[in-house]
């Protein structure tokens, strides 16, 4: 594992703005790398230059879609779009943002722990997943009671009925996530919660749950979380050079954070959305059961958030122009849409903390659906 690193500010970016985009131009393919990625012109995806000399307009101008830092786009295997913005960067400062730019992910990084258990179940998902999570961590204390009706199942789809205030209240040291973090042991502090409801009545966003996960997935294969990311999804991913954050106050051997600990670069985040287009296959290999793409990404809770429901750690939903999409959410507007139906994933990075993000993903993947011809 790659460790924590500050990116230095890039004093030529400063000096010398980008200057605005127009059509021309926006028709060449990204490009080629030694990454594992078919590159193509956004024509070949009918993308229309002008949408996409307007699209970056919009966000040079800051207005509709703030601190935007990366936009990439898949289509049908091939990638067809990169573009990069400096910008700050929260802790890391002004960053002159590119392909081999690491960038934190926050909470998509709980639907690759969701890819990776998918792998871990190994087949075993229908009975597994009804399984009490209490069963997965015996030395835990207190397992008796409601506990032992939370499944799985309940934990993937943020219904386990745990009593949580991440969302509740502002990030400060009585946000239970915080809390999470600057404690010694995030599996016991979230199995102690107390509840809130009967497993299954509520949504409520928990990370804690994902941790939950980290373990289980530990658990059932044996092996280090990073160590089995490394083996069954980084390497055949091409993967190499990647960040996966630990707090401080966690034990050295303990696993790093599964809800919102990875740094990776965008073309390395946009291959995670390709499995999803192309149900767990990258360049014909099948790396996470088709069946888990299926289930996880089912609207098991009907909504959790304006129109879009919850399935295992993503959120199938549909975006403003009615295209169905599933989509993976990280504090700050990093986001992750794939759109089946048009063949494209779109890859979004920001750097928008200090609100948490809003609808600049939404309004720069709309644009994008709308620019094919």
């Amino acid at each position: 594992m790659v460790t924590r690193r500050v990116l230095l500010s890039s004093l030529l970016a400063a000096v010398f703005p980008p200057a605005a985009a127009d059509a021309r131009g926006m028709d060449a393919a990204p490009s080629a790398r030694a990454d594992g990625w078919p590159v193509a012109e956004p024509a070949s995806a009918r993308l229309d230059p002008q949408a996409l000399s307007e699209l970056i307009e919009m966000i040079d101008a800051g207005v509709s879609a703030r601190n935007i830092h990366a936009v990439l786009v898949e289509h049908k295997g091939r990638l067809v779009f990169e573009h990069y913005w400096p910008g700050e960067d929260g802790e890391y400062g002004y960053v002159e943002h590119g392909p081999e730019t690491l960038h934190d992910i926050r909470s998509v990084t709980k639907s690759v722990t969701s890819l990776l258990l998918g792998v871990a179940l190994d087949g075993s998902a229908e009975s597994t997943l009804s399984r009490p999570i209490g069963s997965f961590f015996p030395e835990a204390r207190n397992l008796a009671g409601e506990l032992k009706a939370v499944t799985l199942h309940h934990v993937l789809t943020m219904t386990a009925g745990f009593a949580w205030n991440e969302t509740i209240v502002p990030y400060n040291s009585q946000n239970d996530f915080i809390r999470l973090l600057t404690g010694d042991d995030p599996i016991a502090f979230t199995l102690a919660k107390e509840f809130l409801d009967a497993p299954g009545r509520r949504w409520l966003y928990n990370s804690g749950l994902s941790e939950l996960v980290g373990g289980v997935i530990e658990k059932l294969t044996g092996m280090a979380l990073t160590d089995y990311a490394n083996r069954v999804l980084f390497e055949p991913l091409q993967i190499s050079d990647y960040e996966w954050w630990r707090p401080t106050a966690w034990p050295s051997d303990h696993f790093p954070s599964a809800s919102a600990g990875l740094r990776l670069r965008a073309r390395d985040l946009a291959k995670v959305g390709s499995l999803m287009l192309h149900s767990g296959r990258w360049r014909g290999r099948q790396l996470v059961p088709e069946d888990w793409i299926e289930i996880s990404t089912a609207r098991h809770v009907a909504n959790s958030w304006e129109r879009y429901g919850y399935g295992y750690f993503w959120f199938p939903g549909v975006l403003y122009t009615g295209h169905k999409v599933i989509m993976a959410s990280g504090w700050g507007d990093q986001r992750l849409y794939v759109v089946p139906d048009a063949g494209l994933v779109i890859t979004i990075f920001a750097g928008n903390y200090e609100s948490g993000g809003g609808v600049a993903g939404e309004r720069i993947a709309g644009r994008i659906v709308r620019a094919l011809r």
